[in-house]
């Protein structure tokens, strides 16, 4: 039973550890937040474009298909040499000539 003075607490142990702060960062880190470490950097940087020239980024090309004529042949093949994983091989059967002669779209 409860004193008039007590408060009811679902912890019968009081948490009293403290929150450590954080580990104390390489040298290395911090030489590189000092004034000279950032002009090193920025010197590092500098003979690097020097030696190798800058690297313009390659833009993407991309093509947008949307109005052009559909393919009409009942197999279309697309082989890429230099990367065999983009060949493509469309193959759809109901384009297929019927053995009568006929187109099988009526014309």
């Amino acid at each position: 039973m409860l004193e008039d003075e007590e408060d009811y607490t679902d912890d019968p142990v009081p948490d009293t550890t403290e929150i450590e702060g954080h580990a104390v960062p390489a040298p290395i880190e911090r030489f590189r937040r000092t004034a000279i470490g950032t002009a090193f950097a920025a010197g590092l940087l500098g003979l690097s474009d020097a030696l190798e020239g800058r690297k313009e980024p390659t833009p993407a090309i991309i093509e947008d298909w949307a109005g052009g004529e559909p393919f009409t042949e009942p197999v279309v093949l697309r082989l890429d040499p230099e990367h065999p994983e983009d060949s493509i091989v469309l193959v759809r059967p109901w384009l297929k000539p019927e053995p009568g002669g006929s187109s099988p779209t009526g014309g």
